[in-house]
C-alpha cells in the first residue's frame, strides 16, 4: 500500500472515531419527507352527495339541550382494515369529572378524551356506523378513528364532526360556544397527525430514545443529520398546527398527547424531539432562520402569551428570565381578542369566521350563548351571522370593552375588500408585522400625536355601538386637515409657533426665546434632515407611510396651541413657578415639542382632498375618504401632528422618571391587552392632551361622521 493511501486510510478513521457501526444514526431508514400520505395502501374513495349526509344527519341526530352535547362510544376491533362502527350518546355537561350519559346499563359519569384533528378538504367520502347508520367522513378522521379504537374495550372519544349536527346552524352555535369546556374537561386531548406509518412512528421513536445521548459523531454520520432534521421538522410542525382551532384546543387540554399512527407520545416527549431539533441546528448547516416568529410553532400553542410577547420581544423566546417560576402565571394565561387575533392569519380555516370563534376559548372574551347584553362587551357565536358580520362583531366588541377606536388602526392597514367595510379588520389576511413595526419602533407616542386616554383618564369616548351596525360605525370627530398632493420641501417643515407659547416662553424664561441653545438645543433645526436621518432606507413610523402635504383647519391650530402651551405649563409646574433669568440655565429633564401644521405621514393610498379627523375616542387620527353620501370609507392611520423633540440641555436619558408608566417588567405580569400595552409605550409627555380634550371649544367642533 502506497504512502498516499495510508494517510487517506488513517485520516477516514479519524474521522469514523467514537462513531460505531452500531450508531443509531447511521442506521436510520429514512423516508421521504414529502411522502405524506394519509391512506397508505387504502384506496381513495369517490365523495357522496351533499343530500345523502343530510338524510343521514337527519335519521342520526335529535335535538338536545342547551347544557348538553354527544359523545361516541367506539366499539373495540384489533383489525385496522375493519370499518368503524361506534354510537353516538346524549351527554350532560355536569360540574363532575367527564360526562353525564345514559347507556344501556343506565346513568353513569364517563371520562372520555377529545379529539384535535383536521378536517382537510370537505370531502366525505368514507362510511362508518354510528347507531347503526351509514355516515360519512372525512378520510383523515376515518383514518384517526381505525388508529384511536382499542383492540378489546370501548373507547369514548369528543369529536366535533360527529358530536355536533353540522347541519343545525343554531346547535352548532351553541356547541362551538362551549367547545372549550368540553376541551377542558376532558381527561386527555389526543392530536390525530396523519400521513404516518410504522416506519415514521419507528424513526420518531428511535430519536426520543436516543436524544439525551452525547454519543459523538462521525463526519459521514453527521451529514445524514441533514435528512434527519428535515424529517423531524416535517413531522413536528404538521398540518394540524396550522389549524386555527388546534390553539384553543391545545391551550384548554390538561394532557395532551400526539398520536402519529399507532405511536401515542407525551407532550413532554414531543417538546423533547423539538429540543433535539434545536440542538441538530448547532451542530449542522439548515439554512438561516426567519426573524419573525412562526406562530404555528409548537411553543406557541400551549401559551399564546408567548405567541405574542415573541410579537413584541423578538428575542423572547431565548429569554430564560422571562420563563422564570416569577412569571410563569402570566405565561399561563388567557390574553385579550385583539391578542389573539393579530396572528389568527398565519393559521388555516375551512371557515373565516372561525379565525374569530376558534379562538375565543383562550382569549379573555366572556361568551355569550344568548342575546348579548349591550351594557356589557360580550361576543355571541353565531353561524347564522357571514363572515362580514362576525369580523364586525369584533370591532363593536372591541370599542365597548376597551371605550377606544384604538382597534380602527389595525383596518387601516389592509387592502381594500369588497365584502367588508373599511373600518373592519380583515383578520384572513392581516401582516403581524405591522403590529411588531408598531411596537418596536414605538411609534405610539405623543411624538406622533399618540393620546393614551385610558391613562390620562379624560372623557373621550366613541359613541356607544349598536350590537349589529349593518356596516355603518357612527363616529364624532374633528377635522384637522385636507391632504394635498404637491409639497414645497422649503416651507412645508418649518415649525409651527402659536403666539400665546412664544410669548408665554419669553415671559418664562427671561425674555429669552425658545430657540435659544442654552435651554433647549437645536429648536429651529432642519426637521427635514432630522425626519431624513432618523427615518432611513424607508423606515417610516408608519408601516407603509408617505410624507404628505396637509392643510391645517382652524380646529388644527387651536388644538396645537393647547398642547404647546401644556407643554410650557409643565415646565413652569416643574420649576414651581420660577422665572429663568439670564444667563442661569435651564436644569432637569425638561421637554418641547414643535411640529408643522404642513407635513403629515399617511398611507401611501391617500388621494388629494381626503381629509386627516381625530375620532372621538380614538387614540390617534385616521385618512378618511367621502363618499357620495357623504359617508365616508377609512383609508388609514395618520401621524398628524408630527412633533420633534427638544430637551433641555441638561437632559439625562438615564432617568426613568420620563416614563413613570412603564416598567421594564410590566409585561411579564401584566396577563390582559399585551399587545395594546407594548404598542402604548406610554410618557410623562403624553399628558399634554389631558387639558386639550377637555377645552370647550375643541369640543364644539366635533362633527358626525358615519364610516362604511
Amino acid at each position: 500500500m502506497s504512502r498516499t493511501s495510508d494517510w487517506e486510510a488513517w485520516e477516514r478513521a479519524l474521522k469514523l472515531k467514537g462513531c460505531p457501526a452500531s450508531c443509531w444514526v447511521r442506521n436510520l431508514q429514512l423516508p421521504d419527507v414529502e411522502n405524506t400520505s394519509i391512506s397508505g395502501n387504502r384506496t381513495s374513495l369517490p365523495p357522496v352527495d351533499e343530500k345523502i349526509r343530510e338524510e343521514a344527519a337527519a335519521k342520526l341526530y335529535q335535538p338536545i339541550k342547551s347544557w348538553q352535547t354527544r359523545i361516541i362510544r367506539i366499539d373495540p376491533e384489533p383489525e385496522l382494515n375493519k370499518s368503524v362502527v361506534c354510537t353516538l350518546l346524549v351527554a350532560d355537561v355536569i360540574v363532575h369529572e367527564g360526562l353525564g350519559v345514559i347507556e344501556e346499563d343506565g346513568p353513569r359519569e364517563v371520562p372520555y378524551e377529545a379529539l384535535s384533528y383536521t378536517w382537510g378538504a370537505p370531502i366525505f367520502s368514507h362510511p362508518i356506523r354510528i347507531n347503526g347508520i351509514e355516515f360519512f367522513v372525512t378520510e383523515n378522521l376515518d383514518s384517526a378513528l381505525r388508529h384511536l379504537r382499542l383492540a378489546s374495550i370501548k373507547r369514548y372519544l369528543w369529536v366535533d364532526a360527529l358530536c355536533i349536527n353540522q347541519f343545525d346552524v343554531k346547535e352548532k352555535s351553541i356547541q362551538v360556544g362551549r367547545m372549550f369546556s368540553i376541551y377542558k374537561k376532558a381527561r386527555r386531548v389526543v392530536a390525530w397527525n396523519s400521513g404516518w406509518d410504522q416506519q415514521k412512528s419507528k424513526i420518531l421513536s428511535t430519536v426520543l430514545s436516543n436524544a439525551s445521548n452525547n454519543q459523538k459523531h462521525s463526519e459521514d454520520c453527521l451529514q445524514r443529520f441533514g435528512s434527519l432534521y428535515r424529517f423531524l421538522a416535517s413531522a413536528c410542525e404538521p398540518p394540524l398546527f396550522k389549524r386555527t382551532w388546534v390553539r384553543q384546543e391545545a391551550f384548554a387540554a390538561r394532557d395532551l398527547a400526539m398520536q402519529f399512527g399507532d405511536l401515542q407520545i407525551s407532550w413532554e416527549d414531543y417538546e423533547r424531539a423539538k429540543d433535539f431539533i434545536l440542538h441538530i441546528e448547532g451542530r449542522v448547516d439548515v439554512g438561516s432562520e426567519s426573524t419573525l416568529p412562526n406562530f404555528t410553532d409548537a411553543f406557541y400553542l400551549k401559551s399564546p402569551f408567548n405567541a405574542i410577547k415573541m410579537l413584541v420581544q423578538p428575542d423572547f423566546k431565548y429569554d430564560h428570565k422571562a420563563h422564570s417560576e416569577r412569571n410563569q402565571a402570566a405565561v399561563d394565561s388567557p390574553v385579550s381578542l385583539l391578542d389573539a387575533l393579530v396572528f389568527s392569519s398565519s393559521f388555516g380555516v375551512t371557515d373565516p369566521r372561525d379565525l374569530v370563534y376558534g379562538i375565543l376559548g383562550f382569549t379573555t372574551v366572556p361568551v355569550s350563548l344568548g342575546n348579548p347584553d349591550t351594557r356589557d362587551a360580550t361576543l355571541k357565536v353565531d353561524y347564522s351571522r357571514t363572515m362580514s358580520e362576525v369580523f364586525q362583531d369584533v370591532v363593536i366588541y372591541e370599542i365597548n370593552r376597551t371605550g377606544s377606536l384604538g382597534i380602527l388602526d389595525f383596518a387601516g392597514a389592509r387592502p381594500p375588500s369588497s365584502d367588508l367595510p373599511s373600518w373592519t379588520p380583515d383578520w384572513r389576511f392581516y401582516d403581524s408585522k405591522i403590529a411588531q413595526h408598531r411596537v418596536l419602533n414605538r411609534t405610539n407616542s405623543w411624538k406622533y400625536g399618540f393620546i393614551d386616554v385610558q391613562r390620562i383618564r379624560v372623557p373621550w369616548e366613541p359613541i356607544q355601538q349598536a350590537p349589529d351596525p349593518r356596516g355603518i360605525l357612527y363616529t364624532r370627530g374633528i377635522v384637522l386637515g385636507t391632504l394635498q398632493g404637491k409639497m414645497d420641501e422649503n416651507t412645508a417643515w418649518k415649525p409651527w409657533i402659536s403666539t400665546s407659547f412664544e410669548a408665554g416662553f419669553n415671559k418664562r424664561f427671561g425674555g429669552r426665546s425658545f430657540d435659544d441653545p442654552e435651554l433647549f438645543e437645536g429648536v429651529r433645526r432642519d426637521y427635514k434632515s432630522t425626519f431624513d436621518s432618523q427615518f432611513k432606507e424607508d423606515n417610516s413610523p408608519l408601516y407603509d407611510g408617505i410624507v404628505a402635504r396637509v392643510i391645517a383647519s382652524n380646529a388644527c391650530e387651536g388644538l396645537m396651541t393647547l398642547l404647546q402651551n401644556e407643554m410650557l405649563e409643565k415646565i413652569r409646574r416643574a420649576l414651581r413657578d420660577r422665572v429663568i433669568v439670564p444667563p442661569e440655565p435651564i436644569r432637569g429633564n425638561h421637554t418641547l415639542g414643535f411640529a408643522s401644521q404642513n407635513i403629515c405621514l399617511v398611507p401611501k393610498s391617500f388621494f388629494s382632498s381626503d381629509i386627516i379627523v381625530l375620532f372621538q375616542g380614538s387614540p390617534c387620527p385616521f385618512v378618511v375618504r367621502r363618499s357620495e353620501r357623504r359617508q365616508y370609507t377609512l383609508v388609514g392611520r395618520a401621524i398628524f401632528p408630527l412633533w420633534f423633540e427638544h430637551r433641555s440641555t441638561s437632559f439625562d436619558d438615564l432617568r426613568m422618571d420620563e416614563r413613570p408608566w412603564s416598567s421594564n417588567n410590566a409585561v411579564y405580569t401584566e396577563t390582559l391587552d399585551i399587545l395594546e400595552n407594548r404598542l402604548t409605550w406610554p410618557e410623562k409627555m403624553a399628558s399634554i392632551w389631558k387639558p386639550a380634550l377637555q377645552d370647550p371649544g375643541l369640543l364644539n367642533a366635533l362633527e358626525d361622521f358615519e364610516l362604511i
